[in-house]
């Protein structure tokens, strides 16, 4: 987005503000003591393509606006339980939220002040709601303040425009996507690469100006190995904020190679059955589970809501993990070991410069991470992880979770440690969980408190310190008790750019940790899916149509 547009939308923003705050009323109703609107340009590009053709390209280019209209004042206004609800699909506002691509200030304003208008009456409305159960249900949270004041700012300063070569990704995306052509037993496949620039402007009635951008490139491939045996998908992924930190060609089809290897080689593993004992977590799965376990449980407007399980709101102070590990989120933070880190950002979606927040230290909790709706009734300032996606409230969230050791240990210590760790409990074997592709975790207060881990690759590591492969394993548990049993930490840090899902939306995060041993963690079969082999073999692998002209070469296969 040229400064020249971002200029124009901010004049139709800011004129739009004021003639809102100045006018925006319904007899016998109050009216808005605050309003932000936080404008999105997304400006997108895709491409995929399989077997050297490609399949599909596409540019976007769209605007959308979420607009926060409050009403009452800000000790008590009509946003209960953090704002954890606030992303109905069904409200008339969500049907208003896109915005003119051209820069008309007509165009705008009037989408603007249907919008506002929409978001009012809901407001409204709400805050009937909440005065009306006042009556007769006791509101926890209703001597908390509802909301932070901020003084006027302006930072217009980080704006700046991008290209990308579309040609040179096509090529790549073609040439790339023809190496699955050798193996027979990928039965489906692709390359893609995506590139997406959001320019957000954020104007309050406070007077808070921001313009900021946001990037992510990103180059993947997905496989799916199909036998008799073994039915195991898997997707290779790179994001980053830098394009040039994504692979070259060569270097992508090496990574391609090699997790085709990798999958050949659970012909041979063992199948999983269910295990509870001593398991060591590789950097990234490690990463995962602190996400997990940790992270989410510690987003601050979890506090404010009863329906949340809320299992770390009185702990501050206590032990809650090991004392080796120090926790911390800095969205603030660009880059880590020559990574960029997706998850940065200047401001966050309240329009708030984002602090280093200090979750845990040395084993000891220490906070929460913070939007302007207090979880305490003084001295309450956002630490600026409010995010969201599109059309929900923002709400706290993680964007570079950092997981430091102090006074880790090697790889290989780590490996020694759990071979005397399964011999101590004399289990038969222990497990070492080495790469993941997501997880997931259940934090609301009616459900079981729990967590669970997609892991792709995992060893078996026998007393004797024997290793075999493993397929179909997840990770499951219970955030206190597993955190508890966290007994060493590892010295070496993995960068995890990825997305995550939420209230709030799916937005960038990432995750920097050490491997973790624990003495217990429970693991548990894969829902297996069992799918028919096709009637007939890939067209270049079919012996008639094939017999008259060389076939591929089938790679071998490396033993466990």
């Amino acid at each position: 987005m040229k400064k020249a547009s971002v200029n124009k939308v901010r004049d139709a923003l800011g004129k739009e503000l004021k003639r809102s705050m100045r006018e925006l009323k319904a007899p016998g109703h109050p009216r808005p003591y605050f309003i932000s609107y936080l404008f999105r340009d997304v400006e997108s590009y895709e491409v995929w393509g399989r077997y050297g053709a490609l399949c599909s390209e596409k540019k976007d280019h769209k605007r959308n606006c979420y607009a926060d209209v409050r009403v009452g004042n800000y000790r008590y206004d009509h946003v209960t339980k953090g704002g954890l609800s606030d992303n109905s699909t069904e409200n008339e506002s969500y049907e208003l939220i896109e915005m003119p691509v051209e820069d008309s200030e007509d165009a705008i304003r009037f989408g603007l002040w249907r919008l506002t208008d929409a978001k009012y009456r809901e407001a409204v409305s709400a805050y009937h709601g909440r005065k009306s159960r006042d009556v007769s249900y006791l509101d926890e949270n209703k001597t908390m303040p509802s909301f932070e004041k901020h003084a006027a700012v302006v930072d217009l300063s980080h704006i700046k425009t991008h290209k990308v070569d579309y040609e040179h990704f096509q090529n790549l995306v073609k040439k790339a996507s023809l190496v699955f052509k050798k193996y027979p037993e990928i039965k489906s496949s692709f390359c893609e690469f995506t590139a997406e620039v959001v320019t957000k402007i954020y104007v309050s009635s406070e007077g808070v100006e921001r313009v900021w951008q946001q990037l992510v490139f990103s180059l993947s491939a997905y496989m799916w190995y199909h036998t008799k045996k073994v039915n195991q998908d898997y997707t290779l992924v790179t994001h980053t904020c830098d394009i040039s930190e994504l692979p070259d060609l060569k270097t992508f089809k090496r990574q391609i190679e090699e997790k085709v290897e990798a999958l050949y080689q659970l012909e041979s593993s063992h199948e999983m059955t269910s295990f509870a004992g001593p398991v060591l977590l590789a950097p990234k799965p490690a990463g995962l589970f602190i996400h997990e376990v940790v992270g989410h449980r510690l987003e601050g407007n979890r506090l404010l809501s009863e329906n949340e399980g809320r299992t770390f709101k009185d702990r501050v102070g206590q032990k809650i993990m090991h004392e080796g590990l120090t926790i911390y989120d800095d969205p603030a933070l660009r880059a880590f070991s020559g990574n960029t880190l997706v998850g940065h950002y200047p401001f966050d979606d309240e329009g708030v410069a984002p602090q280093k927040s200090l979750l845990v230290e040395k084993g000891v909790l220490k906070g929460f991470l913070t939007t302007r709706s207090p979880i305490k009734k003084t001295r309450h300032r956002s630490n600026g992880h409010a995010r969201n996606h599109f059309h929900e409230r923002p709400i706290s969230r993680m964007g570079n979770l950092v997981i430091e050791s102090h006074d880790g240990k090697d790889w290989a210590e780590l490996k020694e440690q759990l071979i005397q760790l399964v011999k101590k409990k004399k289990a038969p074997y222990g497990f070492i969980l080495l790469e993941v592709e997501g997880g997931e975790t259940e934090t609301e207060a009616y459900d079981f408190q729990a967590f669970l881990g997609d892991i792709t690759t995992a060893v078996k590591v026998y007393p004797t310190g024997r290793e075999v492969l493993v397929r179909g394993v997840d990770f499951v548990g219970t955030p206190l008790s597993s955190l508890a049993n966290i007994v060493a930490v590892g010295k070496d840090y993995h960068v995890d750019n990825g997305y995550c899902g939420a209230e709030s939306g799916t937005i960038p995060v990432s995750t920097i940790s050490p491997a973790l041993l624990l003495s217990n963690l429970e693991l548990q079969l894969k829902n297996p899916a069992k799918v028919t082999q096709y009637a007939l073999p890939l067209p270049w692998f079919d012996q008639k149509e094939t017999s008259s002209r060389s076939k591929p070469k089938r790679p071998r296969k490396s033993s466990t």
